[in-house]
């Protein structure tokens, strides 16, 4: 049987989604405000002409980072990418700051990449225990196992790539 696509099965707004959930969680935006942003993302994306190539094959690292400093502005007001010159992290690093930075807190959250096998998508963490990652996502990922997780390359058993170079830290 046929089944039909979900939103986001044909478009590569993930990334678009991931910033306004992460507005809603740190800055406490409502819906009204959820659905300016988003128009005020789209409007930005098609006057840089990025629209039609991110609607098709997503929005690379550069396009999240434009969009957090030039849309965003006071929503998020710190970012931080710890980890964008250290491609090989070990899993054990990442989760540990991870839950490190989690623990700061309320208002926080994580914009990271997820690839591997099963996924080519951009999502964020909205809690994360030794064991697990919780997410808030636009795609019905709900939560990855650390032990079915890697960060520098994906095996049968570790299927899920978590990219420490791709990920923002958000307060």
């Amino acid at each position: 049987m046929v089944k039909p696509y979900e939103q986001g099965a044909l478009d590569g707004l993930c990334g678009v989604y991931c910033i306004v959930n992460a507005s809603r969680i740190i800055g406490g935006v409502d819906e009204e405000e959820s659905r300016q942003l988003f128009q005020e993302i789209i409007y930005y994306l098609d006057q840089t002409k990025d629209l039609p190539k991110i609607l098709i094959t997503g929005m690379g690292l550069q396009t999240i980072g434009a969009i957090l400093a030039d849309v965003v502005g006071g929503r998020i007001n710190n970012r931080a990418m710890p980890f964008k010159q250290y491609p090989d992290t070990p899993l054990d690093t990442f989760w540990g700051e991870m839950m490190s930075f989690m623990g700061g807190g309320e208002r926080r959250a994580i914009l990271t990449a997820i690839g591997g096998p099963m996924w080519d998508h951009w999502s964020i963490v909205e809690s994360i225990t030794d064991r697990q990652v919780r997410f808030f996502d636009s795609y019905k990922l709900k939560r990855l196992n650390r032990s079915r997780c890697a960060t520098i390359r994906c095996t049968s058993s570790r299927p899920h790539l978590l990219s420490p170079t791709h990920t923002y830290f958000l307060s």
